[in-house]
């Protein structure tokens, strides 16, 4: 099935979108090692998408947590994703920071961002795999019963309160601050320019 074609109506079938498409852009990113003024330029503008996928991805986990540790069948899945979460956020902060306001060519240019972005896939790409095949189909179970009365946030919501600038030892309380939260991911996003011309 499609990511087009997929019910994308809140936290959960976004984040089986979000391990999709990432994916793809890891598999992507990875056709495009060489030195050359293409790759150089292809490499950037996936690598700028893979940065905007995983801070979406992230808001989703934390969402999925939150709801998932009040209950007590789905707790160990809320203590798995956040038990990662140390080892996974340092990843994604130092690629932001790499990234940000560096035009895509520059990206590898003065700095070891393809060994920070390879640490970052290797860590983030066994999570998915895991996601997709265990977590996802357990929680759509739970979440799907008559008895289960679950308050999950939109995957709207979830996209627009999706700071790309994440604190490296876990989610603040300003990530689950709807104004808060929305006012930084709009200035994360103004404030990486040039950014890629790819659009989400």
């Amino acid at each position: 099935m499609s990511t087009a074609t997929r019910d994308t109506s809140d936290a959960v079938g976004l984040l089986e979108v979000e391990d999709l498409e990432l994916r793809e852009l890891f598999g992507e990113l990875r056709q495009h090692r060489s030195t050359s003024v293409e790759d150089r330029a292809a490499y950037g503008e996936v690598a700028k998408e893979i940065v905007r996928h995983v801070a979406t991805r992230e808001a989703a986990l934390v969402e999925l947590s939150k709801v998932a540790a009040q209950d007590p069948e789905l707790r160990l899945f809320s203590e798995r994703i956040d038990d990662a979460t140390p080892e996974r956020r340092p990843h994604i902060d130092r690629v932001e920071k790499m990234s940000r306001g560096v035009q895509g060519i520059n990206l590898r240019t003065g700095q070891d961002f393809e060994g920070e972005m390879d640490a970052l896939i290797q860590v983030v790409g066994t999570e998915i795999e895991w996601e997709l095949d265990e977590l996802l189909p357990a929680l759509r179970g739970a979440f799907g019963r008559a008895d289960r009365d679950v308050d999950l946030k939109s995957a709207d919501h979830v996209r627009r309160h999706a700071p790309t600038n994440l604190d490296p030892n876990g989610p603040r309380w300003w990530e689950r601050a709807p104004v808060v939260s929305r006012l930084i991911t709009v200035y994360d996003h103004l404030r990486d320019f040039p950014t890629s011309r790819r659009q989400d």
